[in-house]
């Protein structure tokens, strides 16, 4: 019992960071971060995995224990009752109990259909990220060049007071 709140504990650990950092991050500069985040989350999912693997086999036999216990209950209230035994309503705890105990593997094929996904979205991060800095250039050249900002800012960060005081 002790090994498990230590694996508990360590698990919350790693958790709760990566929960509670971005809440309390500053938004300034995180497109470049998150480009970089994906390869630090797969890692920490790899050393994961086996490391919870003695919580999942625990939740894995829970799982399929109940499913077959709800299974088992429907048949045989069907049988005390006499009547014929309904498969349809059964299959939806058949198909939960299946993906709990070959939870791994659903993971697994999970993660292999959806890293086509992560890989196109991060290149359209990437292709946006340039779009979106080309059009900031744009505005901030078109800004400088307003009478505002000369008024206000100029060359040197000062602006121009004698332009303040004027009336428009």
């Amino acid at each position: 019992m002790r090994g498990f709140f230590n694996g508990f504990f360590k698990l919350m650990g790693i958790l709760l960071p990566c929960i509670l950092l971005p809440a309390m991050a500053s938004a300034q500069g995180i497109s470049e971060t998150l480009s970089g985040m994906q390869p630090v989350l797969d890692r920490i999912y790899a050393e994961m995995l086996p490391m919870c693997s003695k919580l999942i086999g625990v939740a894995r036999g829970l799982g399929g224990f109940g499913a077959m216990w709800y299974i088992g209950a429907r048949v045989f209230r069907h049988q005390s009752n006499a009547e014929p035994i309904d498969m349809y309503p059964l299959l939806r705890p058949f198909a939960l109990g299946m993906a709990i105990l070959l939870f791994p593997t659903v993971i697994s094929v999970m993660n292999g259909i959806l890293q086509p996904t992560v890989l196109a979205t991060g290149s359209m991060v990437s292709g946006s990220n340039a779009v979106i800095a080309k059009l900031l250039k744009a505005k901030e050249e078109a800004m400088k060049k307003s009478k505002y900002y000369q008024m206000y800012i100029g060359e040197d960060g000062r602006g121009d007071r004698d332009k303040w005081y004027v009336r428009p």
